[in-house]
């Protein structure tokens, strides 16, 4: 059986849903809540620091400004 006739190639482009400095915005106002969650977690309280640490991760991944493997595939 030929092996060639299972590979598919994608159908469409990666194409962000926000512009490059709205995407670069978010992905430093994440960054920024991840580090004060850090700091919570280390000289608070650590349950309070993990749940901004997980809302900046949320953020960041709802806006689309995470890694996403389309994107590289087409460089």
């Amino acid at each position: 059986m030929d092996q060639s006739e299972h590979v598919t190639e994608p159908t469409s482009t990666y194409t962000p849903m926000f512009n490059d400095t709205v995407r670069t915005g978010i992905y430093v106002l994440t960054l920024i809540i991840g580090l004060v969650g850090l700091g919570v977690s280390a000289f608070g309280d650590p349950q309070v620091g993990a749940y901004i640490s997980s809302a900046a991760g949320i953020l960041a991944a709802a806006f689309g400004v995470t890694y996403n493997p389309m994107r590289l595939a087409s460089k």
